[in-house]
């Protein structure tokens, strides 16, 4: 059975381990203080946090992390991020908005810009912001000074390279104004862009460098990294997420079958092992699981990786949430990923 926290709206997750213990991260909200209207979930999100156990998931009384008090860069509410351990010290990187900024017309709706910022822990359950994170974000949006729109910059996901570095990953928007960008129409301007940083704490910003510009999504949400290994090479994977109406025009055109709310993947070509870097990812996405958002693979590198999703909408088209039970997923070696799905399912 799916998973829901109790009398909340729960979506976007992401997992961390702490020894042989599996936690969950996701976002959440009180549907009291929603008045039962998911659709204002977002201003009123923080952070919450569950923990596998023998019976299923056992949900945490506290948030993991929630707004700053009073006048703060992230002071509005807490969006999706992801948590890496580094020295004995796990990291949650976050996305946030500050009250006090004024929403900014992007071409589907209003929105205040989005930064990063960054709390630590020594046990996965207390939480503090880092002294940098307390004053600024972390990894602050860059403006329109890369060609980007300056107000989308979400949904970390940081992975440590074979270089020993720490990568970040985050969602953004290309700038419809910016003369470089006028092969990509309204409905076409999704980046993930990523920067690199050695200790976790500095990040320059104006040295971000984009893994896909995608004339298929408008956005493309909560991404997930990883390498593969095959039997001859390797593969750099991007799981990401959109909904049927962030498919472009030419992405209809290409794949109208392929055009749902759902978890996408793209994958780069076979490498050499000893391959260095981050390569760029072209061509066009493919959809691993429809109706199934923010979608997660654990155990990525093994032979039994599993797939978790939350449930976009019921058959009357209303917000379900929560988190699936895993579900067993396939790496072809073409690359392709399949998702096994039981019959009863």
């Amino acid at each position: 059975m799916p998973w829901f926290p109790r009398d909340k709206y729960c979506w976007d997750f992401w997992f961390a381990r702490q020894g042989e213990e599996l936690h969950l991260f996701y976002l959440q909200a009180s549907q009291a203080e929603c008045n039962f209207n998911p659709d204002l979930r977002h201003n009123l999100s923080s952070v919450g946090h569950a923990v596998m156990t023998p019976c299923g998931w056992r949900e945490l009384e506290q948030p993991a992390l929630a707004k700053s008090p009073g006048k703060a860069w992230d002071n509005l509410s807490i969006w999706t991020g992801c948590v890496v351990e580094y020295g004995g010290t796990h990291h949650l990187f976050y996305t946030a908005r500050c009250v006090e900024d004024a929403p900014v017309w992007t071409p589907s709706e209003w929105q205040r810009p989005q930064q990063i910022g960054l709390a630590t822990s020594t046990d996965l359950i207390h939480w503090k912001r880092t002294e940098n994170s307390q004053s600024a974000p972390v990894i602050p949006n860059p403006g329109k000074m890369l060609g980007l729109d300056g107000v989308a910059w979400r949904d970390p996901w940081v992975i440590q390279g074979e270089d020993n570095a720490w990568y970040a990953f985050v969602c953004a928007r290309l700038n419809p104004a910016d003369a470089d960008n006028k092969d990509f129409g309204l409905d076409a301007s999704a980046v993930v862009a990523y920067l690199k940083s050695n200790d976790l704490q500095q990040w320059d910003c104006y040295q971000t460098k984009r893994l896909v510009t995608s004339d298929e999504f408008y956005q493309m949400e909560v991404p997930q990294v990883f390498w593969r290994s095959f039997k001859d090479g390797k593969r750099f994977y991007l799981l990401f997420c959109a909904q049927e109406k962030d498919c472009s025009r030419l992405r209809r055109q290409r794949s109208i079958n392929e055009c749902r709310t759902g978890t996408y993947y793209l994958h780069s070509e076979l490498l050499p092992f000893d391959h260095k870097g981050i390569p760029k990812l072209k061509g066009s996405a493919r959809l691993l699981g429809a109706g199934w958002y923010a979608g997660r693979i654990l155990n990525s590198e093994t032979e039994a990786p599993i797939f978790f999703g939350f449930q976009w909408a019921d058959a009357a088209g209303y917000f379900v949430g929560g988190v699936s039970d895993p579900m067993p997923v396939r790496f072809n070696q073409d690359g392709a990923i399949e998702m096994i799905v039981p019959a009863n399912w």
